[in-house]
């Protein structure tokens, strides 16, 4: 039984997670095309990642220009001029200042370098780093013992160097226990730049190690140097200067001083900052290993998993806000990236990419801007079907409603013509009242249908107004004559307050259509007794015609929605008759003649309705232009 309940737990689990998984996979197959540009986007981000590990790397030093170095690092450079005196004394015809097969061994003479040790050890420096190699490429050398205790002092280090065999080679003045000595080795990169040391084997360390006393943190891999830009930011001395005693109080003391030459002829390395000496990259590494200034950098796989983080930022961007914002926003990621990177890279020697960012919000933006063109351009088609399908509709239900308007108009005229027959034929007071009631049913049917016809035609894109030039009061007692009877019956009183003014350009038939409107609401919603107002005035841009009644009023809340289709107030529905239409077309009919509608009400106190037509109607203004 267990056994069972088990299996049926395991096969309703398994169940779950295929289902999930399938629901996973149509997603995908749905939205491959987004994934796979995805995918795009983020592979052009990572092959501009491997580019920019070298080219970039090696601007960022040429940008941030010259930086401050440790002012205990002092350089001493021998020139080929220095020894130029001594060897033309054995040789007059050799021009030594053009020679071009000059090595360390050229720089060699016992008594030279006995005094500058001298001179210079005499200022006890901390250490002296001998960048030049002596060993058996200058023979035999016999020390006197005041010699050897300059040669052999503890605070000068002497460089080794390896043969083709990777043979390391004792200098000529290394002590007993080779303590004295560190390898000056140099190493280039494939493409030839020296951007890193590579800290040498445990039985003979580096000469940076060396004067430094300090060891490199890591023996597995080459160490980016910090290059803190060209040699001038080292103090420097030449041999002349020493040697004629022509320097500053203390200029060693305390100091690492690291000696070399140069000559036309002597090896020089790139780096990212340009050409420099074996001296020169010497002293930027020991200025790297005395601060610690060692530059940090990621492996590439975190680089690219950052990437993908960036790609789905600037896709959420691109998708969700319009163009130009999209545009701003992008832009300004790829400002604050490239400035946060030199930021982090001046300030804490952390290297991080800046062009490659660039490159990938460059290719997010144009391959997912594209894509949101098809995405638009496909929603614009669906909704171009959508509209042309609702237009059909709207068509079918106008159809179908002026269809029956029409079919009704006739029966109801009818109706009404028995009705009119009926009222002359019998005198019966109480079918009398009956009749008349019929007829004002028939009336209300009539007007309802008659607004529904209206509504129709004003939204069929072939109504047109047709303006003659009229005399609005006219229009307003017209209009007022036909209403008359209709307020006499709850005894109400219509007066009129008609400001004589010049004819101005209007659609009679639209207009009169709008008084009768505003008067018959009026009516309808005053009650027995009461009074309407109908006023007209005229302004200097204007004519202002006003309707005012002391009815309940409309509440505050239904200002608003009364000049909408089918919308009535909503203490309304139940007291009086109306299909909600009439204030729609009044506030139709005006804007079609470029003028406004407004309504003030007080709930219990009355409404007043006013429209305002222009004196010079919009075709008049544009032909005047």
């Amino acid at each position: 039984m267990l056994q069972r309940v088990q299996q049926g737990t395991f096969q309703q689990y398994l169940n779950r997670v295929l289902h999930r998984s399938e629901v996973l996979l149509r997603y995908f197959l749905r939205q491959r095309g987004f994934f796979l540009r995805c995918l795009l986007c983020w592979a052009i981000g990572c092959l501009a990642l491997s580019t920019d590990e070298v080219t970039s790397y090696d601007q960022r030093f040429k940008l941030r220009g010259d930086q401050k170095v440790s002012s205990q690092i002092v350089l001493i450079t021998i020139r080929q001029s220095d020894f130029t005196g001594i060897y033309t004394k054995h040789s007059s015809l050799l021009d030594l200042d053009s020679a071009t097969d000059v090595t360390d061994s050229y720089f060699w003479n016992k008594r030279i370098w006995s005094q500058l040790l001298a001179k210079v050890l005499k200022q006890n420096p901390q250490a002296v780093g001998v960048t030049l190699y002596f060993g058996d490429n200058i023979g035999g050398v016999q020390l006197t013992p005041a010699e050897q205790k300059t040669f052999l002092d503890p605070r000068v280090v002497w460089s080794t160097t390896t043969n083709s065999l990777e043979r390391v080679l004792t200098p000529a003045f290394s002590n007993r226990d080779h303590t004295n000595l560190g390898a000056n080795e140099v190493r280039r990169d494939e493409d030839g730049l020296v951007r890193r040391v590579f800290p040498q084997r445990a039985d003979m360390p580096h000469l940076v190690e060396k004067i430094t006393g300090k060891t490199f943190p890591t023996s597995l891999a080459g160490l980016p140097i910090n290059y803190r830009g060209s040699i001038y930011n080292f103090t420097q001395y030449g041999l002349s200067e020493i040697l004629y005693d022509e320097l500053p109080a203390n200029a060693f003391a305390g100091k690492i001083i690291l000696i070399g030459a140069e000559t036309s002829a002597s090896p020089v390395y790139l780096t990212p900052v340009g050409t420099l000496t074996r001296t020169e990259i010497m002293a930027h590494i020991t200025d790297t290993l005395l601060g610690n200034k060692w530059i940090q950098r990621l492996d590439f796989w975190w680089y690219a998993l950052g990437f993908l983080f960036l790609m789905g930022f600037a896709i959420f961007i691109i998708t969700t806000y319009p163009q130009s914002v999209a545009l701003f926003f992008v832009l300004w990621i790829a400002t604050l990236l490239a400035a946060l990177s030199a930021w982090v890279f001046d300030s804490f020697y952390f290297w991080s990419p800046a062009f490659a960012p660039f490159v990938l919000l460059a290719a997010t933006w144009t391959i997912f801007i594209g894509y949101q063109a098809t995405k638009i351009e496909r929603k614009n088609f669906a909704l171009q079907q959508e509209q042309q399908y609702l237009a059909e509709l709207e068509q079918l239900k106008n159809n179908f409603v002026s269809l029956i308007s029409h079919d009704l108009k006739t029966p109801i005229a009818k109706i009404q013509a028995i009705v009119d027959r009926l009222l002359t034929q019998n005198q019966d007071q109480e079918l009398q009242t009956d009749l008349k009631s019929l007829r004002t049913f028939g009336d209300e049917l009539n007007r309802y249908i008659q607004s529904i016809l209206k509504v129709l035609r004003i939204e069929s894109r072939e109504f047109k107004i047709n303006k003659d030039a009229a005399d609005i009061n006219e229009v307003i007692e017209d209009a007022l004559s036909t209403l008359r009877p209709l307020a006499a019956e709850k005894g109400i009183r219509i007066q009129t307050h008609l400001e004589p003014m010049f004819s101005v350009e209007f659609d009679t038939t639209l207009i009169k259509e709008v008084v009768i409107n505003l008067v018959e609401n009026a009516i309808k919603y005053t009650p027995a007794q009461g009074l309407i107002e109908v006023t007209s005035s005229e302004t200097n841009e204007d004519i202002k015609v006003e309707v005012k009644d002391t009815g309940d009023g409309i509440k505050p809340e239904d200002l608003d929605k009364v000049w909408g289709k089918f919308t009535r107030g909503s203490d309304q529905d139940l007291k009086t008759k109306g299909t909600g239409l009439g204030l729609y077309l009044v506030k139709y009919f005006i804007e079609l003649h470029g003028g406004k509608v407004a309504m003030d009400s007080k709930w219990g106190q009355g409404t007043t309705v006013s429209f305002t037509l222009p004196l010079e109607s919009e075709d008049v203004i544009e032909e005047m232009l």
